[in-house]
């Protein structure tokens, strides 16, 4: 199958898990081409999170209340920002597409604006995935990055079929010190343990690379669209790459 594997990395460490994901699949013999989504202008990180930061409150509130969390997750406007041209900005030709970047308070801007931007993605099966700094907390993490990705693709026709989040052990904000605690409180674990090189990553790749290949093999098949919008049966899917992350993740 042909595969492209677009991702935007501020820092490198989304660059890392997506050369592994890559890997993974060019080990099974799949044709792979790279898109390196690039910002038009490189702003500073508190540049960045000030223009997210009037929704912050919105956010912490989510990780006290279902309903709300369930009403952000529904209303949030996502922000973008200008991205350089694109090597692929028709990806019709592509079996798969893995899509990635790193978590900030949803979508990176820069992937999202290539989401609104590339042609052709109607009717493609997707699989995102995404680093952030903290442990895989459940509500706080994956939640916040892979149910807007599923939205946002099921708006434009398409389906992601699996996801990935891994920890990078990095924040620009200096509060590793902070996520290095809730690793330990509420798994038990160093947060090496989730991140690249570790096995809950290793696992996750693993996984990742299963269910997006298989995905393609049974649901391909002449005259067959997708739905607009993921099914509940996919959006229940959406997991960490690790059934212990999302069993023990939970922040009330």
């Amino acid at each position: 199958m042909r595969i492209l594997l677009s991702y935007f990395s501020r820092t490198g460490n989304t660059e890392r898990l997506a050369r592994a994901i890559g890997a993974a699949l060019h080990a099974r013999d799949h044709s792979l081409e790279w898109e390196v989504i690039t910002p038009a202008v490189h702003y500073s990180w508190t540049r960045e999170v000030a223009r997210d930061f009037p929704r912050y409150a919105s956010i912490l509130l989510g990780l006290a209340s279902p309903r709300w969390r369930q009403h952000h997750l529904e209303t949030y406007c996502q922000v973008e920002e200008d991205i350089r041209p694109l090597r692929f900005p028709d990806v019709s030709g592509f079996d798969l597409l893995c899509i990635g970047g790193p978590k900030w308070a949803q979508i990176s801007y820069p992937v999202a604006r290539y989401l609104q931007t590339v042609r052709g993605i109607r009717g493609k099966r997707v699989g995102s995935f995404a680093t952030f700094g903290g442990p895989p907390l459940k509500i706080f993490e994956l939640e916040l990055i892979e149910k807007p990705m599923a939205r946002l693709l099921g708006r434009m026709g398409a389906q992601v079929v699996t996801s990935l989040g891994v920890s990078s052990g990095f924040h620009e904000a200096t509060i590793m010190p902070l996520f290095r605690l809730v690793s330990r409180r509420k798994f038990g674990r160093p947060i090496e343990d989730f991140m690249l090189g570790s096995e809950y990553a290793s696992a996750g790749i693993e996984r990742f690379c299963n269910e997006l290949l298989a995905a393609e093999s049974a649901e391909t098949g002449p005259g067959r669209d997708l739905p607009s919008t993921p099914s509940s049966a996919g959006t229940q899917g959406l997991r960490s790459g690790n059934e212990e992350g999302d069993g023990h993740a939970e922040v009330q």
